[in-house]
């Protein structure tokens, strides 16, 4: 039997990227008319107007996919997918700029699998995984995005999953079968913090951070919260026009949410960062980017924090990101300082 080899790109230089049992390697030249069929297949979700052949897709490989290879910067990188080392999907990046730091993904899934809510949901997100620490950690890429069409709806749960934020809609920006459909781009920045409104899949993630040990301290609650009662609680927030949740991103992971609440006739906001995030002066980069959006869209309001006395580190943070008119006050039972922020005029 006639030993297979694997493609080498010259501009990478690990050529497998593994997770638990999952994997990408250099687009394999087996594979391409399975790729073919799923292609043909699924042809609505693609830039593809007509179905490929196979005479077509060994022009492709022979000539476009075989050049990849040698190019110091090519213009894009494409992979096959395998889940304990069978075949599962392929793609990568395309439209690479190399000079922006940036490329647009690709990926399509066998055909059974795209039709799996659960199962598409869950290759995107092992995929995603994998892409985000190959484009950070060895191609250096400043962002990776995603240009779809707005007929997927299993889609968006994942990216936002893997810690992607949605940066455009264009409105009836391609024809399908005749009908108008809009395209979706969301994006996922490296070595910068973003942030993106919660929704109900971040009730987990909410509840890890309301229960972390630095928070209680510092929450003028010390109680453990239970998940019954967070979870009804985040719902209640959620589903109401006065509760704001910044959930904020580095690197595409979770680094830590801002809450803007109205009540008792005060816009209040409180502030948690990760763990894992703590000592890398986000709190107060995420108070201006917070409050910033906040008060962009409610000039006539302003922002109040209550910080216990003893959380000087709070404190400072709130001060350097325009919290002012410093006051001593009891809070639930507890001095605390009072401060305010309303938009710059």
């Amino acid at each position: 039997m006639e030993k297979k080899t694997q493609r080498v790109y010259n501009c990478l230089s690990q050529q497998e990227f593994v997770q638990g049992i999952y994997k990408l390697v250099p687009l394999r030249d087996e594979d391409k008319y399975v790729l073919m069929q799923w292609r043909n297949e699924q042809i609505d979700i693609l830039r593809q107007k007509q179905p490929l052949t196979k005479e077509e897709q060994e022009r492709y490989f022979a000539t476009t996919i075989a050049g990849l290879f040698t190019q110091e910067k090519p213009g894009q990188l494409l992979f096959s997918f395998l889940e304990n080392d069978i075949l599962i999907g392929y793609g990568g990046l395309v439209h690479i700029d190399w000079e922006s730091k940036n490329g647009e993904v690709s990926f399509i899934t066998e055909t059974k699998r795209n039709k799996d809510k659960q199962q598409f949901i869950n290759d995107w997100c092992n995929y995603l995984r994998i892409l985000k620490s190959l484009a950070k950690e060895h191609l250096r890429f400043d962002k990776i995005y995603t240009y779809a069409y707005d007929i997927r709806p299993w889609l968006y749960p994942a990216l936002l999953k893997s810690g992607f934020i949605k940066e455009a809609r264009l409105k009836n920006h391609v024809v399908i079968n005749k009908q108008t459909h809009d395209v979706l781009i969301h994006a996922c920045f490296f070595n910068q913090l973003v942030f993106r409104m919660a929704n109900e899949d971040d009730v987990m993630k909410y509840f890890d951070w309301a229960n972390d040990e630095e928070v209680r301290k510092n929450s003028f609650s010390n109680e453990v919260i239970t998940i019954e009662n967070h979870k009804k609680w985040f719902s209640q927030k959620l589903n109401t026009d006065t509760c704001f949740f910044y959930l904020f991103l580095l690197n595409g992971e979770p680094a830590g949410q801002i809450r803007i609440d109205k009540s008792n006739g005060e816009t209040i906001i409180g502030i948690s960062v990760d763990k894992n995030y703590r000592g890398k002066s986000l709190g107060t980069e995420m108070l201006k980017q917070a409050t910033t959006n906040y008060l962009t869209k409610h000039k006539k309001e302003q922002v109040v924090a209550y910080i216990k006395l003893e959380n000087k580190a709070s404190l400072n943070s709130f001060k350097k990101a325009g919290f002012e008119n410093e006051e001593i006050v009891t809070e639930q039972n507890h001095k605390s300082y009072k401060l305010y922020k309303k938009l710059a005029v």
